[in-house]
């Protein structure tokens, strides 16, 4: 078993914000863009702001050393531009039940890993289970290009108003 991760001293430390997906696909770079404006929003302080192309099991080590977890992404099952929020996985009802999260498929492929899958892992090797939120962005297009439409960019004040709201509930950033 790897050793445990560590984690820095103080609250806002314990906090990580996941920003991901692809930048070169229209409305699915909204993750990375709504990561580069938390890394400038004060009420985002302190926190670990990560951008990323994708999930891979290697976030699992970022999530077992912190207590929030709030990850973005864009939806191609949501009406453009509206900003959704939901639990994931972790925190106490994760521990009181073992399995509650899905466990990664042995056959998984970094391009099949979803957020449930990296909590899992993380509640795996490090018995860590901090509480993980999914904010969803519905998605216009997800053709080739570098930009968001108007209802994903108009969503972004949305989008980081949630974290905030996340961390103000759940933990301190």
């Amino acid at each position: 078993m790897p050793p445990a991760p560590a984690a820095a001293d103080g609250p806002a430390a314990r906090v990580l914000v996941v920003g991901y997906g692809s930048t070169l696909r229209g409305d699915d770079g909204v993750g990375p863009r709504a990561a580069e404006l938390a890394l400038e929003d004060d009420r985002l302080a302190g926190a670990t702001v990560l951008l990323r192309h994708q999930l891979t099991p290697e976030l699992a080590a970022d999530i077992a050393a912190a207590r929030l977890v709030v990850l973005v992404d864009a939806r191609a099952d949501a009406a453009p531009g509206s900003v959704s929020v939901e639990r994931v996985g972790g925190g106490v009802a994760a521990e009181a039940a073992p399995g509650r999260v899905p466990r990664p498929d042995a056959g998984a492929t970094t391009h099949h890993v979803g957020a449930a899958e990296v909590a899992a892992l993380a509640r795996d090797l490090w018995g860590a289970s901090p509480e993980v939120f999914a904010v969803g962005v519905g998605a216009t297009s997800f053709e080739v290009g570098d930009g968001l439409s108007d209802p994903v960019e108009h969503a972004l004040p949305a989008v980081l108003d949630a974290i905030a709201a996340l961390v103000r509930e759940r933990g301190r950033a």
